[in-house]
């Protein structure tokens, strides 16, 4: 008991310090952004932002390698298999480095590339040194991840939060100083490699104290780890890119269609739709490694509580904070933007009631990562993101805007709450009907649980920013209650106190 107890802890400290690390994030890109616009000017900014976009493709080279490594590390810790665990990190860590000077290949191939990226020789000049910079800076990260992957791992995802916190603050300190300075651009991209330093020590570090049975043995690297790295790897590489046909080619298809002005008003609808898909993502993120340590531990009925319990977690948790973007979201554009961009809260609502749906499912797609189940997952995403990209064309013919969110959301629906439940039953080893009963008495709860909410909202809401808030508060407090009472039981309910429950301090004698 004391062992669940202390891992339901620690998934509830990372969990939490995941989700103030996407919160915070959020916070600083909403308050930091004019302030580097309107310092740098449009065509600077424009400069700041191709890189960026150039810097954005970088990530397809990991070749979806840090969720293999995550898995492989995590399953040799649940058999307590010390030198599997050395095996898959010096193999993991070879392999970056190769990658780390791939990207600094590519790095050099894009600079050079400068004059036809920007046919301005001063602004060539500016990006090639700006790419150079955030290139270097990626290449000596790439290696790195391998050390967050060993710490992911082993669930200590506090450890990663916290040192991206830090990395957060201190670039943004670092950004508004460069700019005060008046180093522009380049200031920019030398605070950016500046306050990624910290990390890359700290990520070493933490993870040797954690682990100290790692060693950095050249020996311990073998082909057949290598081989079962890149055969994982290469489905999540698949995701990854369907990931970019599902979510980020809806305001290409705006702009080609509608035109640019549309794709602001519907980059307020998505980029709301971001956040919460980020923030229920960063709260059951933490179970791919459990579901890893679980399987490597031949625990198939601890897998089966853990899906179970964190699914109906996932549905509780979704669905109220989607309830919010449904009941709240119009007056939060109103108020935040303006009158003349409600337009996007028709698209906003339909993309959160496809998310919704999909992240009930968040915990499914953990355990098909966390137990190598994934390669469904990876074909089953590409699925989906070409017939987004085939209906939103269709679609935003006739209904503009609100049709390429329709595209995103329709295909989303069917997958999440038909095709991949039922494929997850298969693996997990749960009778489908048994997993719809369960599922079906939370959705019956939740919904019950939301009528209070929802005559606070009918009753009191306006585009007004402190009732919005209190309304949100009262409203949360009353549905974790009605929760609390209805759908987790006594011991259920003591765990997650026990997890989310400050530490009691141990004297000493020495007190």
């Amino acid at each position: 008991m004391r062992s669940t107890v202390s891992r339901a802890r620690r998934l509830a400290s990372g969990s939490f310090l995941r989700t103030v690390n996407l919160v915070a994030t959020a916070i600083v890109s909403l308050l930091i952004t004019p302030f580097v616009i309107h310092t740098l000017g449009d065509r600077l900014f424009g400069i700041w932002a191709l890189v960026g976009a150039f810097i954005g493709y970088y990530g397809l080279l990991e070749l979806g390698l840090s969720t293999a490594i995550s898995r492989y590390l995590a399953a040799a810790l649940g058999a307590a298999d010390h030198a599997e665990c050395n095996r898959v990190f010096n193999t993991a860590l070879q392999i970056y480095l190769g990658l780390g000077v791939i990207v600094l290949a590519v790095t050099g191939v894009v600079a050079a590339l400068a004059p036809h990226v920007a046919k301005n020789p001063e602004d060539a000049a500016l990006f090639w040194r700006v790419i150079l910079i955030l290139g270097l800076s990626l290449a000596l990260m790439f290696p790195v991840k391998v050390f967050k992957g060993v710490l992911e791992a082993h669930l200590r995802f506090d450890r990663t939060a916290t040192v991206e916190l830090l990395e957060l603050g201190l670039r943004t300190v670092l950004i508004v100083t460069m700019l005060v300075a008046g180093f522009k651009v380049v200031g920019l991209a030398w605070a950016t490699f500046l306050a990624s330093l910290p990390s890359l020590v700290l990520l070493v570090y933490y993870s040797f104290q954690d682990l100290p049975f790692l060693r950095l043995e050249r020996s311990s690297w073998t082909r057949d780890t290598a081989r079962k790295l890149f055969s994982y790897g290469v489905f999540s590489l698949v995701s990854n890119v369907a990931d970019v046909l599902r979510f980020q080619i809806d305001n290409l298809i705006v702009a080609a269609y509608v035109g640019l002005a549309a794709v602001t008003h519907y980059t307020i609808a998505g980029r709301l739709a971001d956040y919460y898909m980020g923030l229920i993502l960063a709260l059951f993120g933490v179970f791919r490694s459990v579901f890893s340590q679980q399987e490597g531990a031949k625990d198939y009925e601890g897998i089966k509580g853990t899906f179970l319990f964190a699914t109906r977690i996932s549905i509780c948790v979704s669905s109220f904070v989607g309830f919010g973007l449904i009941a709240w979201g119009k007056l939060f554009i109103e108020r935040w933007m303006g009158r003349p961009y409600l337009d996007a809260y028709p698209c906003l609502l339909t993309l959160v009631l496809g998310l919704m749906f999909a992240l009930w499912q968040a915990p499914s797609i953990g355990l098909l990562y966390g137990t190598a189940k994934h390669r469904f997952l990876a074909w089953s995403s590409m699925s989906e993101g070409l017939i987004n990209v085939v209906l939103s064309i269709l679609l935003v013919r006739t209904y503009g805007i609100l049709g390429v969110a329709l595209g995103t959301a329709i295909p989303l629906s069917i997958s999440k709450i038909i095709v991949q439940p039922v494929y997850v039953c298969k693996v997990v080893g749960i009778e489908y009907w048994e997993y719809v009963r369960k599922v079906g008495r939370t959705v019956a709860v939740v919904a019950g649980s939301l009528v209070i909410p929802l005559f606070l909202t009918l009753k009191f809401a306006k585009p007004d920013y402190k009732i919005l808030f209190l309304g949100g508060l009262l409203s949360a407090i009353f549905y974790a209650l009605s929760l609390w009472l209805l759908e987790f039981s006594r011991q259920e309910a003591d765990m997650v106190w026990r997890a989310i429950r400050p530490r009691p301090t141990v004297k000493t004698n020495a007190d």
